[in-house]
């Protein structure tokens, strides 16, 4: 399994993460396809994400939209390319879309085949077993998505664009949910999982996952809520 998570694909230890997944493909130049998680009619989000990829000696060529410019052929040729970028926005209305679009079992195949799935932010959340953390960084679910069960690739829930200085899992938790209780009104928001393994990740941080090794760049820091 070959994975990168990070908050900020722009920021040194993010551009460090995807570059670590990058080199373990062992290719000159990989090729990346891109999904988009809302859509990008200009573009602008996606060519500054092709910046960051040439700058890491990769090639970011294929812009597959899953609302109303979808082409299921665009979408089934990415599965063609060395890794895929998963990327930042509305974390519910990307998970929707992908749903919608049936594309969760495809991904989850084509990391098993070899491929690489690269992550940032939202991105990032939907590789865990659920988005039940994206409020925390305060998403809110205007999509009204009901089942928030995501792609299960890692155990712990993934929480993007914290303090970049974590002294206490515990305390920031309570933070979080204190600054984004009324984000999903009318019905406040509140951490119902006591048990659950958080990973809270500054911006300049991210984890790689190749081959089961787990490589932190940065800071991110594992909290297990209730311990």
């Amino acid at each position: 399994m070959t994975l990168a998570l990070v908050s900020d694909a722009g920021s040194d230890n993010g551009m460090a993460t995807i570059q670590c997944v990058l080199n373990s493909l062992g290719l000159k130049s990989p090729r990346v396809a891109y999904i988009a998680s809302e859509p990008d009619p200009e573009r602008c989000y996606y060519r500054a994400t092709q910046e960051i990829y040439h700058r890491l000696g990769a090639e970011l060529c294929h812009y597959v939209e899953l609302e109303t410019d979808f082409d299921a052929a665009v979408a089934d040729a990415m599965f063609g390319f060395d890794g895929i970028h998963l990327s930042g926005g509305d974390t519910f209305r990307f998970l929707k879309w992908l749903k919608k679009r049936n594309l969760i079992e495809p991904l989850r195949k084509y990391l098993s085949e070899g491929g690489a799935l690269i992550g940032v932010s939202a991105g990032a959340m939907i590789m865990t077993p659920s988005i039940e953390s994206a409020w925390l960084c305060g998403d809110s679910n205007d999509v009204q998505l009901q089942d928030l069960t995501a792609l299960s690739l890692l155990p712990f829930q993934f929480i993007p664009h914290v303090d970049s200085d974590i002294k206490n899992g515990s305390a920031l938790l309570d933070t979080l949910s204190a600054r984004y209780a009324d984000v999903n009104s009318p019905s406040p928001q509140r951490w119902d999982k006591p048990t659950a393994e958080l990973c809270f990740c500054p911006d300049d941080a991210g984890i790689a996952v190749i081959d089961g090794e787990v490589i932190e760049f940065g800071q991110p820091v594992n909290y297990r809520a209730g311990s």
